[in-house]
């Protein structure tokens, strides 16, 4: 399963990026950033508890793309 992480994982990426948990909205965990109300959710499938390491790519192209994404989290 080398295409996909653990849910945890995910969690601690999004939160050290000020990304909230806010809940389910099954299959998805969906997640805000409280300090910007404007920002759109990321909603994230998860399955088994495990994440499609697409969705977490997708994740980090846009942290770079907004000059955010700090270089240990790069791949």
């Amino acid at each position: 399963m080398a295409n996909y992480v653990d849910f945890e994982e995910v969690l601690e990426l999004f939160e050290s990026y000020g990304w909230k948990f806010m809940g389910f909205w099954t299959p998805y965990r969906v997640f805000v950033k409280p300090d910007e109300p404007d920002e759109p959710p990321w909603l994230i499938p998860v399955h088994d508890g495990k994440i499609d390491i697409e969705y977490v790519k997708k994740f980090k192209r846009w942290l770079k793309r907004k000059g955010l994404l700090r270089n240990e989290d790069e791949d």
